[in-house]
């Protein structure tokens, strides 16, 4: 590799200086520093996409003001591989620090993105950059994708990403989705579906609760049957290193007044779907549950944007460890394979790419943070790791 680690980590530092708050966690510090949401950052993408020699750059529109950006760099081969990398960052509201000015210290770079993820776009920048000025190309095509809506909002970017592909025919050799992994490739994750509950009851004076229908106490038996069946899914002998599916209650909501029976509740659950559950059909399981334990009218809603396809959820992300990717990535970074407990735009492409894995610098335990940085060790090695799986020539 022809970079230097300063130079990797400069790389990195411009785009952190640029602001790319996801929409959904938007706040005062946010704005003030002119966050745009995703749109700056795909806007420059697009640009140094151009100036590093992608043949054809696409800014593809996948809500008002937040595109997804495209970049293809012919290889030497026409065998395609794919780098995801989502543009979106959390909320800086509660930051610590600076959140946007990208300082390199301590052996690190700072601020909110440096680790999740735009660690993975710096080091690919920068590497294409080398590439360009020494008259060398990947072996394989090149698409590198900047992905939105990965942090909050439902995958939207890799949702939209996927069927633009296949609507173009591509044919994806190998993908990479780049997330916080400690240089460890990621071979599976859970997937999920979630549910809306609410018990529908009838308003009256709390002196006189025999005239109403309080939808808070009827919501108990739901929560109680719930919580049941998240026990005995911890019963079933896990099939992958993935584990049992589980069942959180994550949101209550319920009442107006402390005189008045409420005439109204509503829960949130969140179901991790692990390997050979469908999630629309056990989206539809635990309704049929809730509706049968509440003693008062339901609606059951599903409480995301509707999916292209349809379904009420997305499936576990699983691959065998011993895949070609996976076994290389491990190999040249020095780690072992391993499967995560988060979610990440890899459940948008499940059967889109030969071989998938998730992969790239830093914790997870670390993203999301008060103060953000990614150690620009790790960004030297993930520039060797891409670089042998490109293999410039």
């Amino acid at each position: 590799m022809d970079v230097t680690a300063q130079q990797l980590a400069e790389s990195v530092s411009s785009l952190v200086r640029i602001p790319s708050v996801n929409p959904l966690h938007d706040g005062p510090r946010a704005r003030a520093a002119g966050s745009r949401g995703e749109r700056a950052m795909a806007e420059h993408l697009a640009a140094r996409f151009a100036d590093l020699g992608s043949t054809d750059v696409v800014l593809d529109e996948v809500l008002d003001g937040r595109p997804n950006v495209y970049g293809l760099f012919p290889g030497r081969t026409d065998r395609l591989v794919v780098l995801d990398v989502h543009t979106d960052t959390v909320t800086v509201e509660h930051m610590t620090d600076s959140p946007f000015d990208g300082r390199i210290e301590r052996e690190c770079v700072w601020g909110r993105g440096a680790l999740d993820t735009k660690a993975s776009l710096g080091v690919i920048l920068a590497l294409l950059a080398s590439w360009q000025r020494s008259g060398l190309r990947p072996e394989p095509t090149l698409l590198v994708v900047g992905s939105i809506s990965e942090e909050a909002g439902g995958l939207l970017g890799a949702g939209r990403f996927r069927p633009w592909a296949e609507q173009r025919g591509l044919d994806v050799d190998q993908m990479i989705v780049a997330e916080p992994t400690q240089l460890a490739p990621i071979h599976g994750h859970k997937g999920g579906t979630a549910l809306r509950i609410e018990a529908v009851g009838k308003a009256a004076h709390s002196a006189l609760p025999h005239l109403g229908a309080n939808a808070i106490e009827a919501m108990a038996p739901v929560i109680a049957a719930l919580s049941a069946e998240h026990e005995r899914l911890q019963t079933i002998p896990p099939t992958t290193e993935l584990g049992t599916g589980t069942l959180s209650i994550t949101m209550v909501e319920g009442g107006t007044g402390g005189n008045v029976i409420p005439a109204s509740c509503t829960i949130h659950a969140s179901r991790r779907i692990v390997p050979d559950e469908d999630p629309t059909d056990v989206y539809h399981q635990l309704a049929e549950l809730a509706a049968a334990a509440c003693p008062l009218p339901t609606e059951i809603t599903w409480p995301y944007p509707e999916r292209e396809d349809g379904r009420l959820g997305t499936e576990a992300f699983y691959l065998p460890a011993d895949t070609p990717l996976v076994r290389s990535l491990a190999g040249w970074a020095g780690t072992a394979p391993a499967v995560a407990p988060f979610g990440t735009n890899a459940l948008r492409y499940t059967g889109f790419a030969r071989e998938l894995a998730v992969f790239g610098p830093g914790s997870i335990d670390d993203a999301h943070q008060a103060t953000e940085c990614v150690e620009i060790a790790a960004l030297a090695t993930l520039g060797d790791v891409y670089t042998r799986w490109l293999r410039p020539a």
